[in-house]
C-alpha cells in the first residue's frame, strides 16, 4: 500500500489496550484531542455490529487515491485518503445515510466532551455570540450593501448565537437544526426554526452560513445539489472548517493526526475547497487557510483543477513544523504547570482552533 507520509504514526491501528499509554503521552507532549474509551468503544463496538461501510468516492469521480492514515485522532481505524487527481482528503469509506442519521441524531452529543459542554442552549448560544463576532466583521466587510431587509439562515448552526450578530428587528433570521432543546432556545429569542437541514428549507436566503457542518457531509454531492437548489444570483454563502494548510502555520501545532475523527468525512485545503465551489457555480470573495470562506453563486461553472502536489507539498510542510512543536513539549515536561499553561493561552489566541 501507498501512503503519502512514510511514517509509523500513519500506518499505525490501534487496539484498546493501547489507549492509556497514548493518553500518557499526548497530554504531555501533544497540544491534541486525547483518546475517549467510550468513543473509541462506539466505533468498535456499536458501530461495527450495527452499521455498515460503503464506498465514499471522490468528488472528482477519479479512483486515484493514496493513503494518508489508517486511525483517527482517537484511535479508531479510520482510513483517510488523498485524491491524487483533485487534492480532496476523504474517508476511503463511510457509513450509509441511515447509520449517519442515528449517529446524529442519538449519540454524536453524548461521545464527545466539548459537545457535553454544550448541551446548556442558553450558555451554547451566548458562547457561539461571543466567538462569531470576528466572523460577521467579514461577513459585513465583503458584503457590498447594508445588512437589512434580508432573509438569513444558519444551517446547522447549533443554539444559533452566531444569529445574534446580525439586526434583528431589521433582517428575518432563522436556523436550521435537527436538536431541539437548541431550537426551542432559538425561538424563545425570536428567531425563526427549521428543524432540519438545506433540504428543510422552503425559501431562497440572501445568506446563508455553514459553519462546521461541511466536512459532516457524507454525501457531497447530494448535499450540494441541496444547497444549490437554495440559491438565487447573488446569495452569499458564509462557510468555515479548519482547513488543512493552515496546519503548517502552526494550528493544531501542525498535526494532521489531530484533524481526523470519525464524525469528519471530508478535509480540505483552501485551493481544493475553492475549485470545488467554482466547478458548482459559486465564486470566492474570500477564503483564507484555516478556512473561514465568503462565496456568492453566480452560476458560473469552471474545469475541477489538481492540487495534489500543493497539498503533498503543505502536508510535509507541517510534519517538519510538527517536529519542532515536539522538541518545545519536550522541554515543557520540565516546566511548572503554571509556565505552561500561559503558553497555552497565548498560542490559542494566536490560533482560532
Amino acid at each position: 500500500m501507498r501512503y503519502l507520509i512514510n511514517k509509523k504514526k500513519f500506518k499505525k491501528k490501534y487496539l484498546k489496550k493501547d489507549i492509556p499509554k497514548i493518553n500518557n503521552f499526548l497530554f504531555k507532549v501533544f497540544n491534541t484531542p486525547i483518546p475517549a474509551e467510550n468513543y473509541f468503544n462506539f466505533f468498535n463496538i456499536y458501530a461495527k455490529d450495527k452499521y455498515t461501510l460503503i464506498n465514499n468516492d471522490c468528488i472528482c469521480e477519479a479512483d486515484n487515491d493514496i493513503i494518508l492514515a489508517e486511525s483517527d485522532r482517537h484511535a479508531v481505524e479510520f482510513q483517510t485518503v488523498v485524491c491524487c487527481s483533485c487534492g480532496l482528503i476523504r474517508a476511503k469509506k463511510y457509513f450509509t445515510y441511515d447509520n449517519v442519521s442515528d449517529f446524529y441524531s442519538n449519540h454524536y452529543r453524548k461521545l464527545h466532551p466539548e459537545e457535553k459542554e454544550n448541551l446548556n442552549p442558553e450558555i451554547f448560544f451566548n458562547k457561539q455570540f461571543e466567538k462569531t463576532k470576528d466572523r460577521f466583521q467579514l461577513i459585513s466587510k465583503y458584503i457590498n450593501k447594508k445588512l437589512e431587509n434580508l432573509k438569513i439562515v444558519d444551517v446547522g448552526g447549533g443554539a444559533g448565537g452566531m444569529l445574534k450578530n446580525f439586526d434583528q428587528k431589521k433582517n428575518d433570521l432563522f436556523l436550521a437544526e435537527y436538536h431541539e432543546p437548541y431550537l426551542d432556545n432559538a425561538q424563545n429569542k425570536g428567531i425563526n426554526i427549521i428543524k432540519g437541514g438545506l433540504k428543510d428549507i422552503s425559501f431562497k436566503p440572501d445568506i446563508i452560513i455553514l459553519s462546521h457542518v461541511i466536512e459532516h457531509w457524507s454525501n457531497f454531492k447530494q448535499e450540494i445539489k441541496s444547497l444549490i437548489s437554495l440559491q438565487k444570483i447573488g446569495t452569499i454563502n458564509y462557510i468555515e472548517f479548519p482547513g488543512v494548510d493552515s496546519l503548517k502555520l502552526g494550528r493544531r501545532e501542525a498535526n494532521i493526526i489531530g484533524d481526523l475523527h470519525v464524525p469528519h468525512v471530508y478535509y480540505f485545503h483552501s485551493n481544493v475547497f475553492e475549485n470545488i465551489m467554482n466547478r458548482y457555480g459559486f465564486e470566492k470573495l474570500y477564503i483564507d487557510s484555516r478556512i473561514r470562506a465568503l462565496f456568492i453563486y453566480t452560476g458560473d461553472k469552471k474545469p475541477l483543477k489538481n492540487y495534489f502536489t500543493q497539498v503533498k507539498k503543505d502536508l510535509l510542510k507541517a510534519e517538519l513544523v510538527r517536529k519542532k512543536f515536539i522538541i518545545q513539549n519536550i522541554i515543557k515536561l520540565f516546566l511548572p504547570n503554571f509556565i505552561i499553561n500561559i503558553i497555552r493561552s497565548i498560542r490559542k489566541k494566536k490560533i482560532d482552533y
